[in-house]
């Protein structure tokens, strides 16, 4: 194969424009590209035909379609010659258009794929539908082929419902290899409703949430219903409603207002607890919280707000009581880790009844190799002064020393906590079989902290899970079981 007749310089000259008919004229001259004539022609991959005549199908020639006619076969190479039924002007440039990519498809069969990877993310690491993954991984070590990925392409499209997928192919580590990248774009949904949380737990019941957003602009509003006995100490039910605007500044600054208003149920051994304790019970619970979030690199943004909370309190003579404290958080995702830290703190000069810092610092470390996925899941957090018990910490829910019964560990909670949780999956067809060990400590005050262990296995489809798992005590062992979603 000539290396020139590829070339971008080359290509411009296989067509020439004095050749061109005036507009109507109908010409039968036949444009001939071919390794044969090395100043005119072009030697096309015989695999390549249904991308290029995909191609030449899109060059308009007055009311007419340019026809594209393979002429003979040579080596897995097809002689093509393009018959012009109706010829304008316009038709010199297109045919230069058609003869890069000519060129283009040439020059791409001699690069072998080095990795395969969907809006950025590596084809193993990527949420993709079993079949679809597989022919992704298959691409590997193949030849590139612009048709395949044309298709490929096509059917990430439809299957993960987007406006658009493309692929892009990058350099590799070395001169004879390419990375391919298929760019995503996601559709406009200007209402949708999702169902973050839909979760049944055997020792504390059901856990739900449903959320319904609609989007106007870069504005958005969400309107959720909430029930909820899996994250604080107390069961807490009703609704919340969430505002946000997401394009000041180029996008890199969004502003939210956010309001809550539940109804609060509490455990009968918190109850007993809180018998002998400072800690004021509720009836309910309303917030107002504006925030700003910055986002000052790909990886890093900083929010920051306020939160306006009143409860309603269960004891006689005390009425309402505020909660008001100024937030602020931090977060860095990137390279597989994803890192926060939270803080709230109770001002009395915001008018709380409350005073109080809040401290919380998570991360989230996984990696993939082949079919089997790691991942370590940490936090530590730290609450001093006087906190309502909302704020206070537990352990022993879907996600924190699953198998423990939380009433049984700190019934109103902790005001000191540390956590880690360490997982090992398998892919299996669309989902993932997991085993999973938790270790952790809730205390406060002075008194002594105990580390606890649990066990566990479970099978996990995108945010459909299904867990047993099992607390590591002496005696008798009780399972429990949580079935459901949740993200």
């Amino acid at each position: 194969m000539n290396p020139r007749a590829l070339s971008p310089r080359s290509s411009q000259k296989l067509f020439n424009p004095n050749r061109v008919a005036a507009p109507g004229f109908a010409s039968g001259a036949a444009f001939l590209f071919s390794p044969a004539c090395r100043r005119t022609g072009v030697q096309v991959p015989q695999q390549s035909l249904p991308f290029l005549l995909n191609k030449i199908n899109r060059l308009r020639a007055g009311s007419q379609r340019a026809t594209l006619r393979p002429m003979r076969h040579s080596a897995g190479f097809v002689l093509l010659t393009v018959q012009a039924l109706t010829v304008v002007p316009a038709f010199a440039a297109a045919g230069q258009e058609f003869l890069r990519e000519a060129a283009e498809t040439n020059v791409n069969q001699r690069y072998l794929i080095e990795s395969v990877s969907v809006a950025g993310v590596e084809v193993g690491q990527a949420k993709l539908p079993s079949s679809l993954r597989q022919k992704l991984h298959d691409l590997v070590g193949a030849r590139c082929d612009l048709t395949v990925l044309e298709d490929l392409a096509a059917q990430i499209r439809r299957e993960l419902h987007l406006r658009a997928a493309t692929e892009k192919l990058t350099r590799g580590s070395q001169p004879d290899r390419i990375r391919v990248n298929f760019e995503v774009e996601a559709k406009d949904r200007n209402f949708e409703v999702a169902v973050p949380k839909f979760l049944y737990h055997s020792s504390q019941g059901w856990t739900g949430e449903v959320d319904a957003t609609s989007r106007v602009g870069p504005n958005s509003f969400r309107f959720g219903i909430i029930g909820n006995g899996d994250d604080l100490t107390e069961r807490f039910t009703g609704y919340s409603a969430r505002f946000e605007n997401g394009q000041i500044a180029t996008g890199r600054v969004r502003l939210a207002v956010g309001f809550e208003d539940f109804h609060n149920q509490w455990n009968s051994a918190t109850r007993s607890a809180a018998t002998t304790s400072d800690l004021d019970l509720y009836r309910s619970r309303k917030n107002v919280a504006p925030e700003v979030t910055l986002s000052v690199t790909k990886e890093l943004s900083v929010t920051t707000g306020l939160s306006f909370q009143s409860m309603n309190s269960e004891t006689p003579g005390i009425g309402v009581r505020s909660a008001n404290a100024l937030t602020a958080g931090l977060r860095w995702v990137g390279h597989n880790l994803d890192i926060r830290y939270g803080l709230r703190a109770g001002l009395r000069g915001m008018g709380s009844d409350y005073a109080y810092t809040r401290h919380l610092i998570s991360s989230r470390y996984e990696t993939k190799f082949g079919r089997s996925v790691v991942a370590d899941e940490f936090e530590v957090g730290a609450v001093s002064g006087n906190a309502p018990s909302f704020e206070r910490f537990i352990l022993g829910s879907s996600s924190t020393l699953r198998g423990w019964n939380r009433y049984a560990l700190e019934p109103l909670g902790g005001t000191r906590v540390a956590h880690n949780s360490l997982s090992w999956g398998y892919q299996v067809g669309d989902g993932t079989v997991e085993t999973f060990y938790d270790a952790g400590s809730l205390w406060s005050g002075t008194t002594k902290s105990v580390v606890r262990h649990s066990l566990g296995v479970g099978y996990r489809q995108r945010i459909f899970v299904l867990t047993v798992a099992f607390p590591v005590v002496k005696g008798h062992i009780a399972p429990v079981f949580m079935a459901g979603m949740n993200y």
